[in-house]
């Protein structure tokens, strides 16, 4: 029997944009998605020959108007498919360092929340899972066996060579 270890696989990105003048985040509450609606952050897919870092940059202007730098990488989720056979991959930055003008985007309204407003009831699916990653020093990676399946976290410490 023959193993293939190629998979179809589509990049995403998200970003929290944290203002430490204000103590908020940057919160989209997006209407074109599948999934629960409620706040999130910015982000959306990466193209074809586009790298990681600039694909985040690209969405966040596309969707709120400010230009952002110095990212920082917080983590990964990823969503599995059977049939077909193929694995979303979500990569997550965190800045404080951002630019312009916020506006609204078709996807969804943009402003600016405090951090601890953020609760189960009124994010989007799996959010708050999200959260742990973008705040948890401890957390790094989350899955799901499922596209758009709810997410397990994985622990930093979990990542640990085993004996």
């Amino acid at each position: 029997m023959t193993y293939s270890r190629t998979e179809s696989i589509e990049l995403v990105n998200m970003c929290m944009i944290y203002n430490p003048a204000t103590q908020e985040v940057l919160v989209e509450d997006k209407t074109d998605v599948d999934w629960k609606f409620g706040h999130t952050f910015p982000g959306g897919h990466v193209e074809k020959g586009e790298s990681l870092y600039d694909g985040m940059v690209r969405e966040v202007f596309e969707e709120t108007g400010l230009t952002v730098s110095q990212l920082e990488s917080c983590g990964t989720v990823e969503w599995f498919n059977e049939s077909p056979a193929y694995r979303r991959l979500g990569f997550l930055y965190r800045t404080s360092h951002f630019s312009g003008t916020l506006k609204q985007s078709e996807e969804g309204q943009n402003y600016w929340l405090p951090l601890k407003d953020l609760n189960e009831a009124n994010t989007a699916e799996s959010f708050m899972k999200f959260l742990q990653i973008f705040t948890d020093l401890h957390t790094v990676d989350a899955t799901s066996p499922v596209m758009n399946g709810s997410l397990t976290i994985i622990p930093k410490d979990d990542h640990s060579p085993k004996a």
